[in-house]
């Protein structure tokens, strides 16, 4: 897994946006570094998440972590 995929999986385990908690895409950009900022590959990381069924997506553009993959994601995570 690339390091856009763990660093986002990460922030959202660490502030538990699990289930029904969600955050919006625009904000997850943040904690990166500004060469790393591009909205477009973010967008990409958090679709191919969304299709390997890490992530769940909420309204139009937020996400949580799938609680079923919880274990998977700790693994990453750590």
């Amino acid at each position: 897994m690339d390091e856009l995929k763990i660093h986002i999986l990460r922030k959202l385990y660490r502030h538990t946006y699990i289930g029904r908690r969600h955050i919006a895409i625009t904000d997850l950009q943040q904690g990166l570094p500004k060469e790393k900022r591009i909205m477009k590959d973010i967008k990409q990381a958090v679709k191919e998440l969304i299709s390997e069924d890490y992530l769940i997506p909420h309204h139009i553009d937020r996400v949580s972590i799938n609680p079923k993959m919880l274990k998977e994601v700790k693994e990453c995570v750590e």
